[in-house]
C-alpha cells in the first residue's frame, strides 16, 4: 500500500468515524454522558480491569478456544526467542530473516508431522496392538509353565481383557480425531495472526487506543500489562522447561538406538514433546518406550526401560530445582497442587500454563493493596523514625570517641 493509498484510506477512515460520532450525538444525553467522570472505573480499576481479563478467558474456555491460545503463546514465545536471543547471538542477521527463518521451520514440521508421523502412527498401531497382545500371552504362558501360575491366572482371560483394553483404545483415538482436526485448524490461524501481529503491532495497538481517555484504552492498556507480566513468567518457566525436555531427550535417545527400538527418530520426537509437560510428561513419554520395548525385545528390554523411567524421573526433580528451582521458587506441594488444578479447569493445556499462571497470581495479588494500609503506613514511617534516630545517635558517639582518642 503506497502512502497515497494509505492517505486515502485513512481519510475515509475518519469521514466514517464523524458520520457515526454525528449519528451518536443526534441524542443529546449521549454528549452529556461522554463528558461525565467514570467515578467506577476511578474507584476500582483493579476490579473493572480483572472483571473483563475473566469475561475474555470465560469467552475462550467455553468456545473450546484454548488450544488456540497455547499455539499463539508458543509461537509467539519462538519468535521472541528468534528475533530477541538469536538476534543477540548474531546481530548481523536481520530479525525479518531470522523470523522468516521460524516460519519456514514451522511449515516443514507441519509437512513432515502431516505426512510422515501421523500416516506412520496410523500404521503402526494395530501391528503393535497385535504385537503386545501376543507378548502378554506368550511371557504368561511361560510363566504359567515354568512356575504353575495356571490356579491364579486364565491366559484366555487375559487375551479377551486385552482385546477389549485395544478395542477401547482405537475407539478412542477414533473419537479423538475431531478434536485434533479442530485443533489443527486453530494452531494454522494462530500461525497467520502471530504473523500478522509481527508485521502490524503498531497498527492492532493503535486500533484500540485511539482515544487515550476511554474506556477502550483502559481495558487494553491494562490488558497488555497483564499479559507482558505472564509472558514473562512463562517465557522463564518454558525455557528451563525446554533445557529439561533436551537433557531428558538425549539420554532417551542413548538408550533408545542403544536398543535399537523401532522408528527411533518418532520415538525421540515423543519424548522430546511430551517433556515440554511438567511433571507429567516424562511419564507419558517413558511408558510409550516401556510399551515398546516389551514387544520388540522383551521383558528384559521393558525392564531396562522402566529403571530409565525412574532414573530421568528422579533426575527431573533434581534438573526442576536447579533450572527451575531459582526461578519459580515454589514448594513442590504448591506446584502440584497447581498442576492438578488448572488441568481440571483448563485440560491437558493447563499443565503447561499451571506453573507460571500460579506466579502471575502471586505477582498480582501482592502488588494489589490489603486491609490496614494506613496502620502499615504509620507503623512503618514510626518504625522508619526509630531507625533514623538509632543511627543519629550512633553517629555521634562514634563522633564522639574519634574526638576523645587524640586527648588519651
Amino acid at each position: 500500500m503506497d502512502e497515497k493509498t494509505a492517505a486515502d484510506s485513512g481519510s475515509r477512515r475518519g469521514n466514517l468515524d464523524e458520520m457515526i460520532c454525528t449519528m451518536r450525538h443526534r441524542v443529546g444525553a449521549e454528549a452529556i454522558w461522554e463528558k461525565q467522570r467514570n467515578s467506577i472505573l476511578e474507584n476500582h480499576p483493579y476490579i473493572c480491569g480483572y472483571a473483563f481479563i475473566l469475561c475474555v478467558t470465560a469467552i475462550f474456555s467455553i468456545s473450546h478456544l484454548m488450544v488456540f491460545s497455547i499455539s499463539l503463546l508458543f509461537l509467539f514465545f519462538i519468535s521472541d526467542f528468534m528475533t530477541r536471543d538469536v538476534h543477540r547471538l548474531a546481530p548481523f542477521i536481520p530479525k525479518s530473516l531470522l523470523f522468516s527463518i521460524l516460519y519456514l521451520l514451522v511449515i516443514l514440521a507441519i509437512f513432515l508431522i502431516s505426512y510422515k508421523v501421523v500416516p506412520l502412527l496410523a500404521k503402526n498401531f494395530p501391528e503393535l496392538s497385535s504385537k503386545l497382545q501376543t507378548q502378554i500371552v506368550e511371557e504368561l504362558r511361560q510363566s504359567s509353565e515354568r512356575w504353575d501360575l495356571s490356579g491364579y491366572i486364565d491366559v484366555d482371560q487375559v487375551r479377551d481383557a486385552i482385546q477389549q483394553t485395544n478395542t477401547r483404545i482405537f475407539h478412542f483415538l477414533l473419537d479423538s480425531l475431531t478434536p485434533i482436526y479442530k485443533g489443527f485448524i486453530q494452531f494454522v490461524f494462530a500461525l497467520v495472526i502471530n504473523l500478522l501481529f509481527y508485521f502490524e503491532s503498531q497498527r492492532v495497538e493503535y486500533t484500540f487506543v485511539r482515544n487515550p481517555n476511554s474506556l477502550m484504552t483502559f481495558l487494553y492498556r491494562f490488558l497488555q500489562v497483564r499479559l507482558g507480566i505472564f509472558y514473562a513468567y512463562f517465557r522463564r518457566v518454558m525455557g528451563g522447561q525446554v533445557i529439561i525436555s533436551l537433557i531428558n531427550t538425549i539420554i532417551s535417545s542413548l538408550v533408545i538406538f542403544a536398543l535399537g527400538l523401532p522408528h527411533p527418530f518418532l520415538l525421540v520426537f515423543i519424548v522430546f514433546f511430551c517433556g515440554l509437560f511438567p511433571v507429567v510428561g516424562n511419564l507419558i513419554s517413558n511408558s510409550v518406550l516401556v510399551f515398546t520395548a516389551f514387544v520388540s525385545i522383551g521383558i528384559w528390554g521393558a525392564a531396562l526401560c522402566l529403571v530409565l523411567l525412574i532414573s530421568i524421573h528422579k533426575l527431573e526433580y533434581f534438573l526442576n530445582s536447579r533450572i527451575i528451582g531459582g526461578i519459580v521458587s515454589l514448594p513442590m506441594a504448591v506446584s502440584l497442587a497447581a498442576l492438578v488444578l488448572s488441568e481440571a479447569v483448563f485440560g491437558i493445556p493447563g499443565l503447561i500454563l499451571a506453573i507460571p499462571l500460579v506466579l502471575f497470581i502471586r505477582h498480582e495479588f501482592e502488588h494489589i493493596p490489603g486491609f490496614g494500609r494506613e496502620g502499615a503506613q504509620a507503623e512503618s514511617s514510626s518504625s522508619t523514625m526509630l531507625d533514623t534516630r538509632e543511627a543519629i545517635q550512633e553517629c555521634t558517639e562514634e563522633a564522639t570517641r574519634l574526638a576523645e582518642e587524640p586527648k588519651r
